[in-house]
């Protein structure tokens, strides 16, 4: 296939584009540098049939050893920007539109900066915003006035609160591109704002293993019980398969010693399921996003 945009080239390898560092190669990967490259990408791969996916900070992201068919999007420099959109400290709030390629630590650098409040709970956060939001990171749909969205028909739509219905890890997104969010926090003093940051870093940087890549955590909470304690008390921390292993700092998170693939992680992540519904009865859910096929076409989860 040939594409009429210049921001497009094949094989790309997706291992350096993810927290994991695991992954084969994509079949195109463009990153679009105006609203504009986006709206003619999404359109383009409609009227051609290729399926599309989006990676951000590719940090809650496992993609297959055999990499991924069709077209993945990495949003370019006109969504990296932070708007103000009120300049009235004395509101007692500051409403912002955040580009969904701006980093979460960027976010928090500005929060430390101007005073903005709350944002003590993305410190340390990894990623981007269009992925926290799409996930719905840290409740972060607490502070959501607004997303938009390019839609795979190449449409834009402008989501409220109500149309996105925030639950945990969970947000009501149709197929497409976050391009923005319009968000809304308290404003305080900024050394509190700092003073909160550092405290919720601090703490960040004790509980979880922040130096060997991983994507998170690797499980979704279950009801009344954090995943990372049920995968402890299964005797699970340390397990390892291959170059993959629970972290021992925080069983929740698998980590890359050097060479996992996507493969060792998906076993571990199967063994990890199956110790602790034999110890507890509790199945767990992935938190990560795995992308792509197994060399075997099987899918995670599966009992």
């Amino acid at each position: 296939m040939t594409w009429p945009l210049d921001c497009i080239r094949s094989n790309e390898p997706l291992a350096k584009h993810t927290s994991f560092r695991i992954g084969g190669p994509a079949e195109w990967f463009a990153e679009p540098a105006t609203m504009d490259e986006l709206i003619d990408l999404m359109r383009e791969a409609r009227r051609a049939g290729v399926p599309v996916c989006v990676v951000g900070g590719g940090t809650n992201l496992l993609v297959a050893d055999r990499g991924l068919r069709g077209l993945m999007i990495h949003l370019g420099r006109a969504f990296r920007t932070v708007e103000l959109l009120n300049d009235q400290p004395e509101a007692g709030e500051a409403r912002v539109r955040c580009g969904a390629a701006v980093t979460t630590q960027h976010l928090v650098m500005l929060a430390c900066r101007h005073g903005w409040g709350d944002v003590e709970l993305l410190a340390g956060l990894p990623g981007q915003i269009g992925g926290a939001v799409s996930m719905n990171a840290q409740n972060i749909g607490r502070f959501v006035d607004q997303v938009t969205l390019v839609t795979v028909a190449g449409t834009v739509r402008h989501l409220t609160p109500g149309e996105l219905r925030f639950a945990y890890r969970y947000t009501a997104l149709e197929p497409g591109v976050v391009v923005n969010a319009d968000l809304r926090f308290p404003t305080v003093p900024p050394e509190a704002s700092t003073e909160r940051i550092q405290g919720a870093l601090r703490y960040r940087n004790t509980t979880q293993d922040v130096c060997l890549p991983s994507a998170g955590c690797a499980f979704k909470n279950p009801a009344g019980m954090p995943a990372g304690r049920l995968i402890d008390q299964a005797g699970l921390k340390g397990a390892r398969i291959g170059d993959a292993q629970v972290s021992q700092r925080h069983a929740n998170f698998i980590v890359n010693l050097g060479y996992a693939t996507c493969e060792d992680v998906l076993s571990l992540m199967e063994h990890i399921q199956r110790g602790v519904a034999q110890r507890t009865g509790v199945w767990l859910e992935p938190e990560v996003r795995v992308l792509g096929e197994r060399w075997d076409n099987r899918q995670i989860g599966g009992r």
